[in-house]
């Protein structure tokens, strides 16, 4: 089950400086502070104004509200089921979009009411729209299907809250946007600039959704949906042109002017949106084929957010430049003012290079909130600098004094988060990567930034309100707010000496940023008191402390994220997987985390597990929703490899061998669950006993009927004599007792097992195979989470097929032969592949011996590439049998022979195959070769094949299944009577794929409970 979805604003909001390295964040930054510049704002008569809303802009909100929420239900679907971060692309563009609904429905009413014609080119338009993201609902709908693997009906009654709730809301605010005016802009060639690259953002995400759809023709996979999906492009692409066409044709020059930044907003959040949306395009096939990260050679959303900040400075520049108060800057030298903010921008840009560095290998919380607070602090340092610009000439020498202070203190700042940024990276082996275009990125988005933040002063100049109703700096509200912040400094301070000490060393610089952070506050409230006059023509200047207050909060916001600890260590303090995350909660370096976690996942975890995640910025491991055995597995392997990385060695005091008493601890019988290769880091030799003793006293009770309590007694005083392992336990009552501190290994765990159920065979009044059935069922119920298989204690080898191992006593006898007599079926197939699979679970070596299927397909149908398969032989007679080059001799490679369809060499490969192995370990061998030797053989010829060749593998013990066609040659020719005699197991295949039954004719160790066997 996904997280419940009202935390999408959450992952959006810190997705956003992890896309862009925050210059999205500056650029809704720069919106507000665009939107603070808005000419005329109503009260509550909102909407007074409806009636003059055409009526098709209010269905065209409607309809997108619609869509909107159904993106909402079915990304919330796709949440439940797969944890991948790649859907949050989708989550943010669903975002973005609702912000570009009130954005275009905002625009087209000032277009339908500026002009008296050409409103149906409007209503096509609006319609135009609507289809293109209909279209993306099509497209996501196709994508989840298969993957959450059921048919959703987004119009559940559970979901009609989210189109109720969302209608209304973006109606109302719609209407609210609707009232809004902007300032005019006089320089449109800006703007058509930004306009030309909007629409070639539009042409190659489209063409880059086609492209991936033709590369996809013959596999399928996304190809139905990227069609669909670029098809869609091209609708919204027209959409566009259309109210450009509009724009141009029948608005005056003037208007246009008026509507510059009702375009823009319409611009810069379509091109957002699609941006998210082509992120996803690219990612998400690339997560099978990374050739496709190749239509993007660059980061293109940073490269767009750098361009849009450029815009927007640019735009606002010259929309300054027309209004009277732009005079406020004609004595400032802005060649100063670039040589003052140079240095300044440099340990800026070193701060976001090291930070975007660290962030990457430290997936914490803790950085998203200093990145946070770098931002706020940023802004509020702009907006500062801007009034000292603009007060110089009317300052006196002591304000000058206090302005060079504050400039000197925020270089200070910067520059001392640097160096302790650097120490991080040093300490943690990290190398930062400093990339010249990168480099470029942020010089540009800084100045233009700053540009916004330094003309936007003027369109607030001379304003005579306060924001709060009050001066904050004559009010003794500012004392307190002093006050505490340096008691939070001090907190801040002594908190990270005690916590960080040691993972963070010598934490100098960072106690420097702070100190200087505080400085600059009180220098602020030194220079806005010289100025009092004069800084009142500044109406937001009280924002400057709210604003280090505020980055005082991110910064203690920072320290809780790493002081916290986890909920679920008070919850689930016995569970392994508690272990594991408290373990994981020292570590800072979660790259490395990430990097054993999708070793874990790939090694114990299958393809069908989505319900399992590791959250790198919480440092927890999420393991509910997976069976308890890969739990286990996962969850122990990476405890035990922790202590393998750099990191442990500064973060964690616990050695390894008190992580494998505690995970002992907590597992106990539970560790016998674990593979050999994790088995042995444990002394698991005393819990096998436990297990024989919990196994065993349930199969006396369940047996109690049938074998006396008194022959259960003479049983175990039997094996004491047969064995010495026996001296541990004794019969007491109804049920055995181990002796304290006895040990048992797997092997001897297994003889042990084996003789108690050769005695019980004796004791058994009837036939074995019906005590084979009860005890096939207790070790599938008991002893399968403990990788103990029925073939590890009876002499028995599963077929694979739950079915047939059902009726026949847990599988086939060990070496014995079976002769599958089957046509030509998917159903045939499916028997064998289950059977080979079976197989390799088990960890028996399998020899596959076919001229019907080529080694490709077996591959693909074992979902494992065969160089992987250490048990496992392919004997390939098919490329001799249907490709046009003929094989002449054995071909041999690593896990395949290449056999011509000669007698002699196909039984030299056998031999060769079999004797590859020890002789006493067993093996299991599937043949289906034979009707292909019947065409160029005689009956005679192959009948003494197929007699030696059962003969050897009896001697090697191998456990065979041989199939041959009822309508082969040898079976048409040959007395079937004859060939059926020398096997020990017959059985008879029948029926289409979809209705077909196996008949059990002969099995060697007894009678079947049902002799017919009806396959699903």
């Amino acid at each position: 089950m996904g997280a419940p979805y009202s935390r999408c604003v959450i992952k959006f909001v810190n997705d956003i400086p992890r896309v862009g390295n925050g210059k999205q964040l500056l650029v809704a930054l720069s919106l507000m502070l665009l939107a603070s510049i808005v000419n005329k704002a109503a009260a509550m008569p909102y909407l007074n104004n409806l009636h003059n809303v055409p009526l098709f802009i209010q269905f065209f909100v409607i309809f997108m509200s619609i869509y909107h929420s159904a993106m909402f239900i079915l990304l919330k679907e796709i949440h439940k089921g797969s944890f991948s971060s790649i859907w949050n692309n989708l989550t943010s563009a669903n975002f973005l979009g609702i912000l570009l609904t009130v954005v275009t429905a905002s625009l087209l009413y000032e277009l339908h009411s500026v002009s008296n014609v050409g409103h149906l080119i409007l209503v096509f338009a609006a319609v135009l729209d609507v289809v293109t993201h209909y279209f993306a609902i099509i497209v996501l709908y196709y994508l989840i299907t298969p993957i959450i693997k059921k048919k959703i009906n987004i119009f559940e009654k559970q979901y009609l809250i989210y189109y109720a709730f969302l209608a209304i809301v973006l109606y109302f605010i719609a209407n609210i946007v609707y009232i809004l005016k902007y300032p005019l802009s006089t320089h449109f060639i800006i703007l058509i600039l930004f306009f030309a690259f909007s629409i070639l953002i539009i042409i190659y995400y489209s063409s880059a959704l086609l492209f991936i759809s033709k590369g996809y023709a013959e596999l399928g996979f996304v190809r139905k949906p990227f069609l669909i999906g670029g098809i869609g492009m091209i609708s919204y692409l027209v959409s566009v042109s259309l109210i450009v066409y509009y724009i141009v044709s029948y608005l005056t020059p003037a208007t246009q002017k008026n509507l510059y930044y009702n375009i823009s907003l319409y611009l810069i959040f379509f091109v957002f949106t699609i941006l998210y949306f082509f992120r996803f395009i690219i990612e998400y096939p690339s997560l099978l084929q990374p050739k496709w990260k190749a239509l993007v050679p660059f980061d293109l959303p940073k490269a767009t957010a750098t361009i849009t900040l450029a815009f927007l400075a640019a735009s606002l520049y010259f929309t300054a430049k027309e209004y009277p108060n732009f005079i406020i800057y004609q004595n400032i030298s802005y060649l100063v003012v670039a040589t003052f903010l140079l240095p300044f921008f440099l340990a800026v840009i070193l701060v976001f290079t090291y930070l975007k560095t660290i962030s990457t290998r430290v997936k914490l919380r803790y950085w998203v909130y200093q990145k946070y607070g770098v931002y706020i602090h940023l802004t509020v340092t702009f907006y500062v600098f801007g009034q000292i610009f603009l007060s110089w000439n009317n300052a006196t020498s002591i304000t000058k004094m206090l302005c060079a202070m504050f400039g000197l203190a925020t270089f200070a700042f910067y520059l001392f988060f640097t160096l302790d940024l650097r120490k991080i990276i040093e300490d943690r082996n990290i190398k930062p990567t400093f990339d010249g275009l990168e480099i470029l990125r942020y010089t540009v988005s800084l100045s233009s930034f700053f540009i916004i933040i330094f003309f936007g002063i003027s369109f607030t100049y001379g304003k005579t309100f306060a924001v709060f109703g009050f001066e904050l700096v004559s009010y003794p509200i500012i004392l307190f707010l002093i006050a505490f912040s340096l008691v939070t400094l001090g907190v801040y301070l002594r908190v990270t000496h005690i916590v960080f000490e040691k993972s963070r060393g010598n934490r100098i610089w960072g106690t420097l940023t702070y100190i200087a952070t505080f400085i600059s506050l009180l220098l602020v409230y030194s220079i806005y008191s010289s100025l009092s006059t004069y800084t009142q023509r500044f109406p937001f200047r009280d924002l400057s402390f709210i604003g280090y207050f505020i980055v005082m909060l991110c910064w203690i916001a920072s320290i809780l994220t790493l002081r916290r600890k986890p909920k679920y260590k008070e919850i689930e303090e016995e569970e392994i997987t508690s272990l594991l995350n408290s373990r994981a909660h020292h570590f800072l370096r979660t790259d490395y985390l990430d990097g054993l976690w999708e070793t874990a996942v790939d090694r114990y975890a299958g393809e069908e597990e989505t319900g399992i995640s590791f959250d790198p910025s919480g440092r927890r491991f999420n393991l509910e929703k997976v069976d308890e055995p890969t739990r286990h597995k996962i969850a122990v392997w990476i405890l035990l490899e922790m202590h393998k990385l750099p990191d442990m060695e500064k973060v964690g005091s616990e050695t390894l061998e008190e992580t494998k008493e505690e995970t002992a601890v907590i597992l106990k019988d539970k560790l016998l669950m674990l593979p050999e290769d994790l088995r042995s880091q444990f002394d698991v030799d005393v819990y096998y006993p436990l297990l024989y003793e919990k196994v065993v006293n349930k199969l006396i009770r369940h047996l109690e009927a049938f074998i006396p309590l008194s022959e259960q007694n003479e049983i175990f005083n039997m094996l004491k004599r047969r064995d010495e392992k026996y001296g541990c336990i004794r019969f007491e009552g109804d049920e055995i007792r181990i002796k304290e501190g006895a040990r048992l290994s797997r092997d001897e765990f297994f003889k042990i097992f084996k003789y108690y159920l050769e005695s019980l065979e004796d004791k058994f009044p009837f036939k074995p195979f019906l005590l084979y059935e009860l005890i096939r069922e207790e070790i599938k119920n008991e002893l399968e989470p403990y990788a103990i298989t029925v073939g590890n204690l009876l002499d028995i080898v599963p077929t694979g097929l739950e079915e047939m191992d059902k009726v026949m006593g847990g599988g086939l006898a060990k070496g014995s032969s079976t002769l599958l007599i089957a046509e030509e079926t998917k159903t045939k197939h499916k028997i064998l592949l289950s059977f080979i699979k079976q197989g390799l679970r088990a960890g028996t070596n399998v020899i596959y011996a076919t001229a019907k299927r080529p080694a490709r397909q077996i591959q693909s149908e074992l979902l494992i590439d065969l160089d992987e398969l250490k048990n496992f032989m392919l004997l390939d007679l098919y490329e001799d049998v249907y490709r046009e080059a003929r094989v002449y001799k054995m071909v041999e490679e690593e896990h395949r022979i290449i056999v011509p369809l000669n007698k002699i060499l196909f039984q030299r490969s056998m031999v060769k195959t079999i004797k590859s192995y020890p002789k006493d370990l067993p093996k299991m061998v599937v043949i289906d070769v034979y009707d292909n030797f019947s065409r160029y053989y005689s009956p005679e010829e192959v009948q003494k094949i197929l007699q030696d060749q059962i003969d050897g593998l009896k001697r090697w013990n191998c456990t065979s299944l041989i199939t041959i066609n009822p309508h082969s040659y040898l079976m048409r020719k040959e007395d079937v009577e004859v060939v059926k005699k020398n096997f020990d197991n017959v059985m008879i295949l029948s029926g289409e794929d979809k209705d077909a039954s196996v008949f059990i004719e002969k099995l060697y160790h007894g009678t079947p409970s049902k002799p017919i066997i009806r396959l699903p």
